[in-house]
């Protein structure tokens, strides 16, 4: 149950603002700041005005500019969470005040949007993707246009979770699917299903399960806070029977980990042991299955794939074991993105007031992608994928995807 990330409370990510020199290389590696005069930037946004909120409730809109890719953190020579700062400054806990729009109430319920969708999924994708709809839904809820949209699937992942048998010979593992893949990408959480069945798993999954990503990221935090507590509850008893609970989507992984800590002061022994638990689905393979991968991935019928690490993939502090494994496969060339963010930021992109933002920031990732023309594009974020390949039209699969097409000889 190792897990290399330190577990802190809200207090103790404020109280990281101390160790801000004002240096400012988080501003110069701000992909919000770098495409746009109107975000002041990380800095000045977090620790700097933190200290001003300690003291008294502000009126504020740069927060809510801030994209959440955490790039700023990351660079940060002296440790200070400035992601998270701005995020806790957006929290509507302890600002009745702050007013959430209807478009992103909307977005930051993944879970019930995926459940009406799908109960006539075709007439479903049939509006969602009508320019008249869309039209309409810039119009009135601010929902750009443009924004990249995935298609609802229906059952098809809970149908093919109902028919797995379970051997009492086996190690049993806990896959967290998340609303992703419950609602649009199925093939995803079947791949990995069948990657962990070829490793001798007994795969146990729920579907329904939702971290709460996007009320965190907007400030949502008041319904978050039940809807997190049910998360590990569920996940608690599930750890009866597991050790490890492994998941597919790094925004989900990175909240399970880090973010009900940060955000919630979820600090409890309930909530340590789950998060603890806790790997990506490619982090967990690399550490644990290397040597079979090694000996059993075979070649593609592939030359080259565009590998893009996302933004939450590199703030869970692993490195990129999605790169390593597919580095493995034999014959492929692996193309490593030079781009630090895509520009969606999860429900961020969404928005028609912040889409020239997002537009802005992934053009050299476009432009890299267009210029290496890859057969592939692999990215481990939904939010990501979808993004990439509605601006490159070039099919973009989740890298478990390729693990399993290149186990298939075995």
């Amino acid at each position: 149950m190792n897990n290399n990330l330190a577990v802190s409370s809200s207090k103790e990510i404020l109280e990281t603002m101390d160790n801000c020199t004002k240096c400012g290389i988080c501003h110069s590696f701000c992909p919000v700041a770098n495409v746009t005069k109107e975000f002041p930037g990380p800095k000045f946004t977090g620790p700097q005005t933190q200290r001003f909120r300690m003291i008294e409730s502000l009126e504020e809109l740069s927060p809510d500019l801030c994209n959440g890719c955490g790039i700023c953190t990351s660079v940060c020579p002296n440790g200070v969470a400035i992601t998270d700062i701005i995020t806790l400054a957006k929290s509507n806990l302890k600002k009745s005040n702050k007013k959430i729009s209807f478009l992103q109430k909307i977005l930051n319920r993944p879970d019930t949007v995926g459940t009406i969708g799908n109960y006539i999924p075709f007439l479903s994708n049939f509006i969602l993707h009508s320019y008249i709809f869309r039209f309409i839904a810039e119009k009135l809820l601010g929902l750009d246009r443009n924004a990249p949209m995935p298609k609802f699937t229906g059952r098809k992942f809970k149908k093919f979770v109902n028919a797995i048998n379970f051997n009492e010979d086996r190690t049993n593992i806990f896959y967290f699917s998340g609303c992703s893949v419950d609602h649009y990408d199925y093939e995803v959480g079947i791949s990995a299903l069948k990657v962990l069945d070829i490793l001798g798993y007994n795969v146990i999954t729920e579907t329904g399960l939702c971290c709460s990503l996007p009320m965190l990221s907007s400030g949502e935090f008041d319904k978050a806070k039940d809807r997190s507590r049910k998360t590990i509850v569920n996940l608690k008893k599930k750890l009866n029977n597991v050790r490890n609970i492994v998941s597919t989507s790094t925004s989900c992984s990175l909240t399970l980990r880090k973010k009900y800590s940060e955000y919630l002061d979820f600090v409890d022994q309930d909530s340590l042991n789950v998060s603890r638990s806790i790997k990506d689905i490619c982090e967990y393979l690399l550490e644990t299955h290397f040597d079979f991968l090694s000996k059993n991935l075979n070649s593609l019928n592939l030359k080259k794939v565009f590998y893009h690490g996302p933004c939450q993939l590199k703030s869970h502090s692993m490195g990129l074991p999605a790169f390593e494994i597919m580095r493995l496969i034999p014959g492929l060339k692996v193309v490593l993105s030079e781009a630090d963010c895509c520009g969606i930021g999860g429900t961020y992109g969404y928005s028609k007031e912040k889409s020239y933002i997002s537009n802005s920031i992934k053009k050299n990732l476009v432009e890299q992608i267009r210029s290496e023309k890859p057969d592939l594009v692999i990215c481990d974020s939904e939010t990501c994928r979808w993004n990439i390949q509605k601006s490159t039209k070039i099919k973009t699969i989740h890298p478990i995807q390729l693990i399993l097409t290149s186990l298939n000889n075995y």
